[in-house]
C-alpha cells in the first residue's frame, strides 16, 4: 500500500508498514526505526523528540542514557488530568491488547474529520485508551505532543511482549478495510519502556493506516463500480480509468466514472453539441459528475420528501455541499501533459530519451500551449492532447491543464455554476505509482495541478486557489497498462457511467455513442449523455425545477455566460495577464447551438 503522501518526511531510515505479515521482510529493502510526520502548522518540519534530529528514533539500544531523550518523564504526577486516579498499573500484555484491540472500536466510531484529512483534524478524534477503562482516552496531538502516560516505569519489554529486538507488533483493524501490521521500536531504559515515544508511534502508524485506508477505499469503489459494468477493451489495448467519489461521515459514494484516452482532432469537431471532443478519462469522469449534480438538484426540487445527504441549498439559492463532504477523484495513472512530464520519461530507454533531446522543436513563445509533447523538457507549461507527434492536431488542453482549471473554477463548469457554488476536488487517489517515483509525481503534481497557477488575481469572493491532497494506491486496475503486460496501444473506445441517473451507462466511440450508424448519429435518442448538447438539456430541465429562468437565452454559449462570478474568474485564469494566457479552446462556433440541437446563425464580427 502505497503511503509517501502520508510520510511526507519519508527517507529510507524511517519505519514501514508489513503488508500482510513480518516473513515478507523490510518493504523496498529498508529497516524500520520509526515513521516521519509533516505538519503545514510546523513549517513543515518533521516532529521529533528533543535530541532527535529530523525526527529520528534510533532502533533499541539498551545502554543509551536519560539525556538522550531530554527530559525524564512523570507518569505519577496526580496534577495530570488524564492518569490521576483511574491508569493504575495492569501488567504483562494488557496494554498491548487493549491498544490493538480497541483500535477498530476508536476508528469505526470516528467521523470525517479523521477520515479525511488527518494533517488538520484527525488529532480531535483518534484517541487511545485502555481496555474497559471510562475515560476517553488521550488524543493524536496529546500523545504526539506532551502527554504523561501512567505507570511509565513499571511496563519493561517483557510485558509488552517485544521481540528480541525490542520490537512489538502493532495490527490495526477497520472494519471493512483491509488490516495492516506495523513493526514499532519500543525503547527503553533501565528495562523500562518509553511509552510517551511508543504512542507516539503508534498514532503515526494509526495516522498511516487512516490515509491509507481512505485512499484504497476510494480506489476500490470506483474499481469495483467498474469490474460490475458491461465493458472491456480490446485483447491487447489498455485503458485509463477515473471517477468521483463523495465522501461524508458515513458513507463513500461513486458518482461518476469514466475511460479512455482519445479526443478528435479539430478538422472533426461537431457543431451541433452532441458529439465528445475529448473522451479521456478524466474529463468523462468530471462530465459525468456535473450530471450528477445537475439530477441531483433536481431531485431536491421536485420530491418534496427527499433530502440529499451530500448538497443542500444555500442563502444565495444555489446547491453547494454539505459541511463536512468532500470530492475525491481517482485516476489509475499520472494524468497526461504537465503532471506526466517525468513520469512518462522514466518509462523512457536511454535510445529514445537521447533522440528527444537531440530533437529540435519550434520555440515555445510566451502564453502559448505546446503541441503535446514537444518541448518535453519544459515544465509547467500548458500542453495539447495528443501527446504522440505523429497524430492529427487537436483543439484540446491536456488532462493536468483541465485539472489545474479546475482547482480555480470548480468541477462544475460555466452552466454549472447558475445552480452550483464552485466544488473543488478535495483529495486525488492515483494509481500505477511505483514507490521510487512517488516523490517525483507528487512533486509534478503539486507544480501541474495548482501550483503554477498560484499568481492568479483578481478572483471573485465566491473562488479561489483550491490545493487539494495527492495520494497514492497500489491497488490494481486490471485495464491498465501496467496490468496487460504486452498491451502496446491504447483502446479507442471510451466508456462513462453517472450514478442515479435514469440511462447510467454507455460505451463511445470517436465521440459518438457506440453501434450508433451515422444516419441516426443526430437522434434524440442516440445523443451521448454527456454531450454539449444531453448537458445543456439536463441543465435548462434542472434550472426550471429550480425555478431558475432560462427561457431569455436562445443558445448554449450564451447561457454558458450568464453567471457573472463564473465569468470573471475564468476571465483571471485564462484571459489577458492570467496564468493560463493562451488557453486553446475549439471556439465560439462549436457552442451556437439551442436545446434541440439547431445550429443558430450569429455575426460574431
Amino acid at each position: 500500500m502505497a503511503y509517501t503522501t502520508y510520510d511526507t518526511g519519508y527517507n529510507n531510515q524511517f519505519g514501514y508498514p508489513l503488508q500482510h505479515s513480518l516473513s515478507h521482510g523490510p518493504v523496498y529493502g529498508v529497516h524500520p526505526t520509526e515513521f516521519g510526520y509533516q505538519d503545514p502548522a510546523y513549517g513543515g518540519a518533521v516532529y521529533s523528540d528533543p535530541g532527535y534530529a529530523a525526527g529520528v528514533y534510533p532502533a533499541y539500544t539498551p545502554q543509551r542514557s536519560v539525556s538522550q531523550y531530554g527530559r525524564a518523564y512523570d507518569d505519577f504526577d496526580i496534577r495530570d488530568p488524564y492518569h490521576s486516579g483511574g491508569y493504575t498499573r495492569h501488567r504483562r500484555n494488557s496494554m498491548s491488547r487493549s491498544m490493538s484491540r480497541s483500535m477498530s472500536r476508536s476508528l469505526s466510531r470516528m467521523g470525517r474529520p479523521a477520515f479525511g484529512d488527518y494533517r488538520r483534524t484527525s488529532a480531535t478524534v483518534i484517541k487511545f485508551k485502555r481496555k474497559g477503562g471510562f475515560r476517553s482516552g488521550i488524543t493524536l496531538g496529546e500523545a504526539m505532543s506532551d502527554a504523561h502516560l501512567s505507570s511509565n516505569d513499571e511496563y519493561s519489554l517483557y510485558d509488552l511482549n517485544a521481540d528480541s529486538r525490542g520490537r512489538i507488533i502493532l495490527k490495526v483493524r477497520w472494519t471493512g478495510y483491509n488490516s495492516m501490521t506495523y513493526e514499532l521500536p519500543a525503547d527503553s531504559y533501565d528495562g523500562r519502556v518509553e511509552l510517551q515515544t511508543l504512542a507516539r508511534r503508534i498514532s503515526r502508524a494509526c495516522v498511516h493506516f487512516l490515509q491509507d485506508a481512505c485512499s484504497d477505499a476510494v480506489a476500490s469503489l470506483v474499481l469495483t463500480a467498474y469490474t460490475k459494468l458491461n465493458f472491456r477493451p480490446p485483447d491487447g489495448q489498455f485503458t485509463i480509468l477515473a471517477g468521483f467519489v463523495l465522501q461524508n461521515s458515513e458513507e463513500l459514494k461513486l458518482i461518476s466514472l469514466g475511460t479512455g484516452s482519445k479526443c478528435l482532432p479539430a478538422s472533426r469537431l461537431q457543431e451541433h453539441g452532441d458529439a465528445l471532443h475529448d473522451s479521456h478519462a478524466e474529463v468523462l469522469a468530471r462530465r459525468g459528475a456535473v450530471r450528477w449534480f445537475l439530477e441531483e438538484i433536481a431531485r431536491c426540487c421536485s420530491t418534496p420528501e427527499y433530502t440529499s445527504p451530500w448538497i443542500s441549498r444555500q442563502e444565495d439559492g444555489k446547491f453547494a455541499l454539505i459541511f463536512g463532504t468532500t470530492l475525491n477523484m481517482y485516476i489509475s495513472t499520472v494524468p497526461c501533459g504537465d503532471a506526466s512530464t517525468r513520469y512518462l520519461a522514466s518509462f523512457q530507454d536511454p535510445q529514445m530519451a537521447a533522440l528527444k533531446d537531440s530533437s529540435r522543436f519550434p520555440e515555445l513563445m510566451p502564453n502559448t500551449a505546446s503541441r503535446g509533447r514537444d518541448n518535453y523538457s519544459l515544465y509547467g507549461v500548458m500542453r495539447t492532447k495528443p501527446g504522440r507527434a505523429d497524430s492529427p492536431p487537436t483543439l484540446s488542453m491536456s488532462c493536468s491543464d483541465k485539472i489545474a482549471s479546475w482547482s480555480v473554477l470548480g468541477i462544475q463548469g460555466a452552466l454549472g455554476s447558475r445552480l452550483l457554488q464552485p466544488i473543488y476536488i478535495d483529495r486525488f487517489v492515483i494509481g500505477e505509482v511505483e514507490p521510487p517515483m512517488q516523490d517525483v509525481v507528487l512533486e509534478d503534481c503539486t507544480r501541474a495541478l495548482y501550483g503554477r497557477l498560484r499568481s492568479i488575481t483578481g478572483l471573485p469572493d465566491s473562488f479561489r486557489l483550491n490545493e487539494p491532497s495527492f495520494e497514492f494506491t497500489s491497488t490494481v486496475f486490471v485495464h491498465s497498462k501496467v496490468a496487460l503486460t504486452g498491451a502496446m496501444s491504447g483502446c479507442n473506445d471510451s466508456f462513462c457511467y453517472i450514478a442515479d441517473s435514469p440511462k447510467p451507462s454507455e460505451a463511445l466511440i470517436n465521440g459518438i455513442r457506440r453501434g450508433v450508424s451515422p444516419k441516426h448519429r443526430h437522434n434524440p435518442k442516440f445523443r451521448p449523455l454527456l454531450s454539449k448538447l444531453c448537458l445543456y438539456c439536463v441543465f435548462k430541465n434542472t434550472a426550471a425545477k429550480a425555478g431558475l429562468s432560462t427561457h431569455a437565452e436562445t443558445t448554449y454559449y450564451e447561457s454558458k455566460q450568464m453567471d457573472s462570478d463564473y465569468t470573471a474568474a475564468r476571465l483571471a485564469l485564462k484571459g489577458p495577464g492570467g496564468p493560463f494566457e493562451g488557453w486553446v479552446t475549439s471556439g465560439r462556433e462549436w457552442e451556437e447551438f439551442d436545446a434541440y440541437g439547431n445550429s443558430i446563425t450569429v455575426n460574431l464580427e
